[in-house]
């Protein structure tokens, strides 16, 4: 009768889950009819003396029983013989199909409980490996038994946002208003000139003497980073007379300086050889005509002036000649 059950090409009574393992009986046998009985496997093949066992690859680790029964030639029923097979059930873990920003790096770590070694796509044995390209990356671990896992991942890669605020530009005209702004929506925005900064999704610029140089910096959903910068210049030139004839013949009768205008803030301030101040005009809402507060007509003479933009920059100064 049966003596035992013996695992093929095994010394222990040790299967990995996921594998396929046969198992039979000892002795000679003859003609005798055998019943088996699986907990936690699947009999594939049945060889009457021996079965071919599935573990499945999803059974936990622990112990499972075979069972064997033997019927002699002559009809007679021997007592069932059960062994203990062990089932190793090793495991592993990466972090589902992450993705970067061009340019990044991705940390994979494997998580496991019964590892004693791991092995990389590029033969690396570490616990952890570095990734910067999209594809697919797996690790495969074994423990004690020699058993084995393995766990995938596909790591995306995404392109950082091309932005172009287009080149470098210029405004040229009282009243004009430049729109910086760009055709793709993204998750945020960040617009910044020296210590300020702006997060709407555009910016709406006017007449500046000073050569603005804007950064813009977006974000899109996936957290990926662009980046573009713009200089916007004031195109138009302070043209400051040096004389003018205020004698009512209709021709440079006013001390006109072409641009003024697009300061709003801008103080105009006139003084004769005294220091007194004859004129003054904040926003240059109207240019001297040579005369002062009161209305009465200067002389001729050179005054000093001091046009102040009130905008951070120097204040410009020089002289003026009156003639008549």
């Amino acid at each position: 009768m049966v003596s035992g059950v013996y695992a093929q090409a095994q010394d222990v009574p040790v299967a990995c889950a996921g594998s396929i393992v046969r198992y039979g009986v000892y002795g000679d046998n003859g003609n005798s009819v055998f019943q088996w009985e699986v907990t936690g496997g699947q009999i594939l093949n049945n060889y009457n003396d021996s079965v071919e066992v599935l573990w499945p690859s999803t059974m936990s680790a622990g112990a499972q029983t075979i069972t064997v029964t033997e019927t002699n030639l002559i009809g007679c029923l021997g007592n069932p013989y059960s062994t203990i097979v062990i089932i190793s059930a090793p495991d592993v873990d990466i972090q589902d199909d992450p993705y970067i920003c061009e340019g990044s790096t991705f940390e994979f770590y494997a998580s496991s409980s019964t590892a004693i070694n791991y092995l990389w796509p590029d033969n690396s044995t570490g616990t952890t490996f570095i990734a910067s390209s999209t594809g697919e990356y797996w690790v495969r671990i074994q423990d004690n038994n020699g058993c084995r896992a393995t766990d995938t991942s596909f790591l995306t890669v995404h392109q950082n946002p091309i932005i172009d605020l287009g080149n470098d530009t210029s405004i040229c005209e009282a009243g004009e208003i430049l729109v910086l702004e760009l055709d793709t929506l993204y998750s945020s925005y960040l617009w910044t000139l020296g210590d300020e900064f702006w997060t709407t999704s555009y910016l709406n610029l006017d007449v500046s003497s000073e050569q603005r140089k804007f950064y813009l910096e977006v974000e899109d959903q996936w957290g990926c980073i662009g980046y573009d910068t713009i200089t916007v210049s004031f195109c138009g030139e302070f043209l400051i007379p040096n004389a003018f004839t205020p004698n009512g013949d209709g021709s440079n009768d006013e001390w006109r300086i072409d641009n003024l205008a697009f300061f709003p803030e801008v103080s105009v301030d006139i003084y004769d050889r005294r220091g007194e101040r004859v004129f003054h005009s904040k926003g240059y809402e109207k240019a001297w005509d040579g005369t002062d507060s009161n209305g009465r007509k200067m002389p001729m003479d050179s005054y000093y002036y001091v046009i102040d933009l009130n905008n951070g920059e120097k204040p410009i100064v020089g002289t003026v000649t009156l003639l008549r």
